[in-house]
């Protein structure tokens, strides 16, 4: 598993997505992967980091095998955690990135069109760690 130094913040950002995804019900839906892709597509591309279709499948890739390297439940929510701590100590991750990347939780959790108790619990949970208000869904 890669050293916390080692890890960009696109790698945080995406764990974040992935754990918020799978832990809410211990199931990642193909329409949850889409909003996922999509959602990494676009943070990607809008960084000053080359970028191709191709980066953003591979960083997915590496971002779900971290996350399944991960076999405790406790391992994985403490990993959450961390990454959004890591993301919360960019210079660049102000209050609007945090409602950003809550308002894409948001949707991660509408892709499946059921919302579960958890994951409201999860986005205010994650909401706390940053600061801000959670998303009305």
């Amino acid at each position: 598993m890669a050293d916390q130094n080692e890890i960009d913040w696109i790698d945080h950002y995406g764990f974040i997505l992935v754990a918020f995804a799978h832990m809410t019900d211990w199931y990642l839906a193909e329409s949850e992967l889409q909003v996922i892709s999509d959602k990494m597509d676009f943070m990607i591309s809008n960084t000053n980091q080359p970028y191709n279709p191709d980066r953003v499948a591979q960083k997915i890739l590496q971002v779900i095998n971290r996350y399944e390297a991960l076999t405790a439940d406790k391992d994985k929510m403490e990993a959450l955690f961390s990454s959004c701590t890591s993301l919360k100590k960019e210079t660049w991750f102000d209050n609007l990135a945090s409602v950003l990347l809550l308002e894409n939780l948001a949707e991660i959790a509408e892709a499946d069109h059921k919302i579960d108790e958890t994951e409201i619990h999860f986005l205010k949970n994650i909401a706390d760690v940053f600061g801000v208000n959670p998303p009305k869904i």
